[in-house]
């Protein structure tokens, strides 16, 4: 049975992430480990190991609350004939989660994340991030909402896979494929022709520009459906989809208004000037978006 990770802060935001975790543990089937990663500087851990007996108890007390808070969250989840369990560990938060993954073999994470940059950004969003630098296994990440009330589980028909023509980008596939295939979704291959504005500025005509755009639209589109014929013979059914224009918001545009469940796309997970195209893409797409997105990094 795949192991699905699911990291909680003990916050009802980390807990949006369990929408898609119940859809993927019944329909898979899939095992949910649920992990509480008890943070604790180098400073703090030094003074609390010289500390007194009083302190130490203190420390195994902390420890039994986020067993008890998950244990909390396990049966819930058991009542829907979910298999759960539960783990606590201390570390820093990001390098603990990579850990786990190797340790059990996890075959996937969801985590939530507030998609926000810079000074705004909610500590588990830095954590998904490098935790997304990192991972050898698929991250799912659910955009949490400011809102009390929990989402209902996952309703996953239609899957939203961007692609850019290049095999770094198809990567995505073997990951996304057994998701389709279990919860019967439809998936769209889509694929952007990234126009700039200062395009429309040069001294060649509209109608030569229209002509150009034409071609490679048809190209990209024989491409898709190329792709979607070696899905279509696993079973999967499929809808090629073009679009010419930015590529973070044409694809944000189109799966919020052609009722897409999930963004499955491939990204390097870099940051800074090493990041590569289709990395800061899935970025802003993260960032602009409100759909749960399924991120592989590239080999």
């Amino acid at each position: 049975m795949v192991q699905i990770l699911v990291p909680l802060d003990g916050s009802s935001l980390a807990e949006q992430a369990l929408s898609c975790a119940v859809t993927l543990g019944r329909e898979l089937p899939a095992e949910l480990v649920l992990l509480r990663v008890l943070t604790v500087s180098s400073e703090v851990s030094e003074l609390l190991d010289a500390a007194s007996e009083q302190t130490g108890a203190m420390r195994r007390q902390i420890e039994v609350e986020a067993d008890q808070y998950l244990q909390k969250v396990a049966n819930r989840l058991r009542l829907a004939d979910l298999s759960v369990r539960c783990l606590v560990r201390d570390g820093p938060a990001a390098e603990t989660i990579l850990n786990c993954v190797e340790e059990m073999a996890v075959g996937q994470i969801i985590m939530a994340t507030h998609g926000y940059s810079g000074i705004k950004r909610w500590t588990h969003g830095s954590v998904a991030e490098r935790v997304l630098q990192a991972a050898s296994v698929p991250l799912l990440l659910v955009r949490a909402r400011e809102v009390s009330d929990p989402r209902p589980p996952l309703s996953c028909r239609r899957i939203l896979v961007p692609l850019d023509g290049s095999k770094m980008a198809e990567q995505v596939l073997p990951a996304v494929i057994p998701t389709a295939l279990a919860l019967a979704s439809e998936m769209i291959l889509y694929r952007v022709l990234p126009v700039h504005a200062s395009t429309w500025g040069t001294a060649v005509s509209h109608v030569h520009l229209d002509g150009v755009f034409e071609i490679a639209d048809q190209s990209a589109l024989a491409y898709l459906q190329h792709v979607a014929s070696h899905l279509e013979e696993q079973g999967i059914r499929t809808h090629a989809a073009t679009q010419i224009g930015a590529v973070a918001e044409s694809i944000v545009d189109y799966a919020e208004g052609n009722h897409i469940d999930l963004i499955a796309m491939c990204t390097h997970g870099r940051t800074g000037p090493a990041r590569w195209a289709l990395g800061s893409v899935a970025d802003r797409v993260l960032r602009a978006g409100s759909i749960p997105m399924l991120l592989v990094r590239a080999r």
